[in-house]
């Protein structure tokens, strides 16, 4: 299952970062998205991109075509 998959409110562990260009993975490694670190899903814009998510420490906004990248287990 992929990022963009979630519904609002619902919990996920990151399983994966390895789509993403390296420049990318390691910026939003830097923010706290991290392998195996449990995500929310917050909302999603009205037209459907960006996507908002948090983590333990941060909320940010995702767009979708990256969220797409971001490999994720639901909890």
């Amino acid at each position: 299952m992929v990022l963009s998959e979630l519904k609002p409110g619902q919990t996920a562990r990151i399983v994966s970062l390895a789509q993403l260009e390296p420049a990318i993975r390691r910026k939003l490694m830097a923010m706290g998205l991290l392998p195996s670190s449990e995500i929310r899903f917050i909302r999603e814009a009205p037209m459907g991109d960006p996507l908002q998510i948090a983590t333990s420490s941060i909320t940010l906004s995702v767009q979708k075509a990256l969220a797409r990248q971001i490999e994720v287990q639901a909890s």
